[in-house]
């Protein structure tokens, strides 16, 4: 029972179903591409292609005014006190990657308000916009998060020996689990919005297939769901 309820909970969160959605998204797309390419059912494949485009709208529906949040997130972190020059590295490199995602919901909430024909601007371009600012995001999340690693990795390391601080050290081993799980999202998440920003087909000239971001979007969400439950 007690898992049962967990479970509903978990459903219940705007988060987890989010992250539901973006496993059905992605799974749905890597389904997409496999069954076209190496299995050659074309009606499959459009009812999975069908179930893709469909989630994948919803969620954006579903992140109406979520820049919201990442304005309240930066106004409360521009607000900290940083008492050491590392803590204000943080608080700088996590107010940037609050920032592009603001950018990155405001210009997906324009996109599907124009995919739905709500608006009458062209949702390329906006999308275009969204996914580099996505990308940013990402990029900039990868730095802070390697950061954070090399700082907890450094202070295991140096007191490894002192009795004293075992208890931060278990911390910082906890802390170090939930990093690299964050690592995988972000290099999940890096297939998609490398491609949607145009940044591998155009800068490094490789070009991603819809397996590829569809299996990199899948691993992502499905650590994200497992983080939320």
């Amino acid at each position: 029972m007690q898992t049962l309820d967990s479970t509903v909970k978990w459903f219940n969160k705007t988060e987890g179903r989010d992250k539901i959605c973006k496993v059905m998204q992605y799974g749905s797309r890597f389904l997409m591409w496999h069954l076209k390419t190496n299995s050659g059912n074309e009606q499959l494949s459009n009812q999975f292609k069908n179930l893709f485009q469909s989630t994948r709208d919803a969620r954006k529906l579903f992140r109406l005014a979520k820049s919201l949040n990442e304005l309240q997130t930066i106004i409360d972190k521009v607000g900290q006190n940083c008492k050491t020059p590392q803590e204000q590295v943080a608080r700088a490199l996590n107010i940037l990657t609050r920032v592009w995602f603001l950018l990155y919901w405001f210009y997906d909430n324009l996109s599907v308000l124009s995919t739905i024909k709500f608006t009458t601007s062209d949702p390329k371009p906006l999308q275009k916009k969204a996914m580099t600012f996505w990308f940013i995001a990402i990029i900039t999340n990868l730095v802070d998060t390697i950061r954070q690693l090399v700082v907890n990795i450094q202070y295991i390391q140096q007191n490894k020996n002192n009795q004293t601080a075992q208890q931060q050290i278990v911390n910082k081993h906890v802390q170090n689990r939930t990093l690299y799980l964050n690592l995988i999202k972000i290099f999940g998440d890096l297939m998609p919005a490398g491609q949607g920003s145009e940044f591998f087909p155009k800068v490094l000239k490789i070009n991603l297939n819809d397996g590829v971001i569809g299996l990199g979007g899948l691993v992502s969400g499905a650590v994200a769901a497992y983080q939320a439950y």
